[in-house]
């Protein structure tokens, strides 16, 4: 398979300096590797999105001349996908119900410690979903800074992947 690069803003306004020099990077990584570059819209988090952001991200990256290599993708087209995905994860057991608040995380070390894992919460209204991380990965190889170490605690966390309040966290 050959290399695929992307670049995935939220639509919180239009594009800035920061994300142009990630958008620059991965564009001219995908092509020193004739691969793709593809631009995904992060449109995930309605309370932060501003009217009209996403447009403008595309026009400025058209001015940069960074021309993505396939349709632009909107996450909030994907919604359907990421609940089957979710309701498959939660009828085998490889996620969880969970109605930790993140105070109560802080108060117990600042990492989730599985708490709601074996126990699940009876109403599971309110409940964000959490993901298992039976395998975690403790560290990887950066290119540049080599390898990489993950504090063991976060490595092992399980992470959200459906917040309390109904929306996506997806990467």
């Amino acid at each position: 398979m050959s290399y695929i690069g992307r670049f995935a803003p939220s639509p919180s306004g239009p594009l800035h300096f920061g994300s142009l020099v990630a958008a620059l990077g991965s564009y001219f990584q995908a092509k020193s590797q004739q691969g793709k570059w593809l631009v995904r819209i992060e449109d995930i988090d309605p309370p932060r999105e501003v009217e009209g952001s996403a447009e403008l991200i595309l026009q400025a990256l058209k001015a940069y001349e960074l021309n993505w290599d396939d349709e632009v993708t909107y996450q909030s087209d994907r919604h359907n996908l990421y609940q089957q995905q979710i309701d498959k994860w939660l009828a085998n057991g490889q996620a969880y119900y969970c109605q930790c608040t993140r105070k109560q995380i802080k108060q117990s070390g600042g990492y989730y410690l599985g708490t709601c894992r074996n126990n699940p919460p009876n109403n599971v209204d309110e409940c964000a979903i959490r993901l298992r991380m039976d395998h975690p990965v403790n560290q990887f190889t950066d290119l540049r800074h080599g390898d990489m170490l993950i504090p063991n605690a976060l490595a092992q966390e399980d992470f959200i992947i459906k917040r309390r309040d109904g929306l996506y966290a997806t990467t």
